[in-house]
This record gives structure tokens, sequence and C-alpha cells, in this order.
């Protein structure tokens, strides 16, 4: 027995363990200690949840802590799927403001960035959220999507973590019960609300010459919080009118869910489809309907697709991009102002001539990235600290007072007016940050056109 016990001891010490003399057994020192898929977490060895245990940022110990959970990967089973492309970008354009925001710091302080994918999968966001917010003591979280960002702020809210998202757009988000006893709230997000969306696309099958001919309209459209909040909006604005509208849900990444909705929509033979979802989920129903006999581009169908299809990756493939050509959709806009230029430019620069506005959102990550950072140099200047409630308060400080366009060579500047508890106000890349109470942002809806290979521009309109 006694001959045991020192071979395990042994054991231990070559694996990186080590006694304490105070807090019995320690396992770890570094994360290298640890095995593969493991991080040293007060001196234990920790498995790292599913799609977690990468870091950009500042490596040092006393740099504030945010966490990231976006869905990156398509499927959290199967790796053959790939990336989501406008997601990808999405994360670019949080690094290279992490990168311009931390070349200055905020306050004093730079910021480490806890990175996990979620996979659109609202259970995995859920456990990843509660390691980054137990083990990781993060402060404040990035998410996107509806779903996803509804799931990681059933565990953030409680624990004081301010959470913000760029793309989460589900009208539920501003019934969310947010403040957790404090004063200000806790769930914001820079992506405007579809109630916004939904009204102008209502308006513009009803209103507008182009869409004159569509008498008849189906909408598919994705069965999750993002999808059912435009179908609520946008068949409560139609029903009233003369339209005749045949809704129809399907479920994520199910190819007999979409080939049943298909189905449906080529029976009913509308003039017009409105698709609600993601650009992998509109081209395997575009590609579906090719083969139908209504829904093809020579029967004469149009289809009109909503924000998280602007990617171009819906244009990678020949036969989907034939059947889209002159197809509209809409899309969060941007002003074009200086913020976005020099967004633009950098992001073009840096990411290998990737143009963001071939993306939905990538404007809005890059400026929640922005607003944390000043949230965090509000937060250390008025408290000597970094808390999500106190970050939270600085964002209700950034809609009124000297204008700054949020680009890098105004952050210095509008950092330091915060931390001496000035109120400023902010225009972002994605365009004007005027948050009101309930943590929204509205912005005007971009009307966009497939022309070729690519998305043009055709005008910006005001919200309703």
């Amino acid at each position: 027995m006694r001959a045991f016990g020192i071979l395990t001891l042994s054991t231990a010490l070559l694996a990186g363990c080590s006694f304490t003399t105070a807090g019995g057994l320690s396992e770890c020192d570094t994360s290298a200690d640890c095995g593969e898929n493991q991080v040293c977490t007060q001196n234990f060895c920790v498995a790292l949840p599913a799609g977690c245990g990468t870091h950009y940022g500042d490596p040092a110990a006393d740099a504030v802590q945010i966490g990231a959970a976006l869905p990156l990967s398509l499927s959290a089973t199967n790796p053959d799927l790939g990336k989501d492309e406008s997601e990808v970008q999405g994360l670019n354009a949080i690094l290279l403001a992490l990168e311009e925001i931390n070349q200055r710091g905020a306050a004093g302080k730079k910021i480490s960035l806890n990175f996990c994918d979620t996979a659109f999968d609202a259970n995995r966001t859920a456990v990843q959220t509660q390691w980054l917010v137990s083990e990781k003591k993060i402060v404040a979280l990035l998410t996107a999507g509806s779903t996803q960002t509804l799931a990681a702020a059933d565990v953030t809210l409680k624990n004081n973590v301010l959470t913000m998202s760029s793309s989460a757009t589900s009208p539920e988000l501003a019934a969310v019960a947010d403040k957790n006893g404090g004063s200000v709230g806790l769930l914001w997000r820079t992506a405007p609300s579809d109630v916004i969306q939904g009204k102008v696309i209502s308006n513009l099958l009803v209103n507008d010459a182009r869409f004159d001919s569509a008498a008849k309209i189906g909408l598919l459209y994705l069965d999750d919080p993002y999808g059912q909040g435009l179908f609520n909006v946008i068949t409560e604005q139609l029903r009233t009118t003369s339209k005749i509208v045949k809704s129809v849900p399907y479920k994520r990444k199910d190819e007999p869910s979409i080939t049943q909705g298909v189905t449906q929509l080529d029976a009913f033979d509308p003039d017009l489809t409105v698709v609600v979802g993601f650009e992998d989920d509109a081209s395997l129903i575009v590609k579906r309907g090719s083969n139908t006999t209504n829904l093809k581009l020579g029967s004469g169908h149009k289809w009109f697709f909503t924000d998280s299809v602007k990617d171009v990756a819906l244009l990678d493939d020949a036969a989907v991009r034939t059947q889209v050509q002159n197809a509209y959709g809409t899309a969060p806009a941007t002003n074009g102002g200086q913020a976005f230029a020099s967004f633009q430019s950098r992001f073009e620069s840096t990411y290998s001539g990737t143009d963001p506005s071939n993306f939905s959102f990538t404007s809005h990550a890059y400026d929640s990235m922005y607003l944390f950072g000043l949230a965090v140099a509000y937060s250390q200047g008025t408290s000597g600290s970094v808390t999500g409630p106190k970050m939270a308060e600085g964002l209700t400080k950034m809609s009124s007072g000297t204008l700054y366009q949020l680009t890098s060579s105004n952050f210095t500047e509008a950092a330091t007016a915060l931390a001496n508890n000035q109120s400023i106000n902010v225009e972002g890349a994605s365009g004007s940050l005027q948050f009101d109470e309930a943590g929204e942002a509205p912005s005007p809806t971009e009307l966009w056109q497939v022309s070729g290979s690519t998305f043009v521009h055709v005008e910006n309109i005001p919200a309703p």
C-alpha cells in the first residue's frame, strides 16, 4: 500500500501536479499543466465546454474579462458543414475593434476576450455561458442571434453580467426583465428590433410600385424567436390589406422540413415569397424551389429575403445565383458616415479585401465591441473597478453631449470623457446609437438587391 501511494504521488508530480500546504491537493499552476481541452482553474484542471477555449486580446491577469458566444459553426456535431461566413466576419469585426481598443487602453485597462462557438445551439450556448461566468469571471458578454442571446441571458442577467448582441433582432428581447434589482438594464443590442424590419417589408409589399404585381405572398419563416418575431409583425401588418398571404414555418437546417415548406408554397402559387432565415437554409430553399412548378424563375415567381440571408455565400452556387437575380432583401442600414468609412477601409485592409457591407451586422459587431470598451473606461474611471452593472450605467451616458464618430482615432478622447463622468454622444459604423430605456437603438432599414455575383444598395428606408 505504501509503495502504491509513492507511485501515485510520483505520477501526479510528473503530470504537473503538486501538494499545497494550506489548500490540500493542487493539480496545476497553469493550463499548460493540464491535458488537452482542459484549463487550470483555482489550481484544478477543469474540462472546457465544447466550443470554448479560444482567447483573444490581452492575456494579463488584470485585464478585463469579457466573453463572446457566437455561432461560427453551422453544426455542433458535423464539422463538414463548415462555418457561417457572416458570423466569421462578425467575429473579425469584433477582433478589429478589440485590437484598436487595446492599443490605446480604456482608462488604463485592457480587455481579454474569451470566445465560445455556440454552433447555433441554444443548450450549448447556456452551458458555455455558465462556464464563462463561473470560471472566466466575465463582466460582459457579446452574443449573436435571437435564440442564442435569450439562452445566454438566462445565465448572465442573474449574475449581473452585461450582455450585448449585434444581431439578435427578435422583439422578445425588449420584454426581458433585465435589471436584476438594479437601476439599469443589462441586456442591450446594436441591432434594431424586427418590429422595424417587419413594418418596412410590409409597407414595401403594400405601397411600393415595385411590388404591385405581388397579390399572393408566401412567407417561409424559421420556426424560432427570430423567425416567429418577423412572422408576427409581417402578418399583422398585411392582415387588413388586399394581399393574400400563406405562412409556413420550417426547422433550422432540416431538409425534410424545408422541402415540405417549399411543397406547400408551390401549391399556393405565390407571386412573391419572403424567406426569413439564414443563408444556408435560404440557398436550399431556392434550390428546392427551382425544381417546382411555381417557385422557379421561369414561372415569374420572385424571392424576397430578410437580413440574415445577406451573405455572399448565397451567390456561390451558380444555380441559386441564377434563380435570385434581381431579388430584393432588407437589412439594418448603415449611414455611410465617417465611422463606417473608417471601419470599412480598415476591415478591407486587415482581412484581404473583404467588404464588410456584403454581410449583415458586421458593423453592428464592431460597434458592440467599441461600446464595451467605452463602458469599461466609464466603469474604471468612475468607480475604480469594472463590473457589469457599472458598464451598463456607462452605456446610458452615450446618447447626449459631444458627438464622437466611433473610430479608433476618437476612442481615447471619448473614453477619457466618460471616465470623467461626462456624457457623450456616439455615432457608430452601424449608424446612430441613440439607445432608449430598453437598450434599443432604432435605425433605418436598407433595401438591397441581388445583381450578378454581389448585392447592391438600393436605398435606406427610415424606421416607420
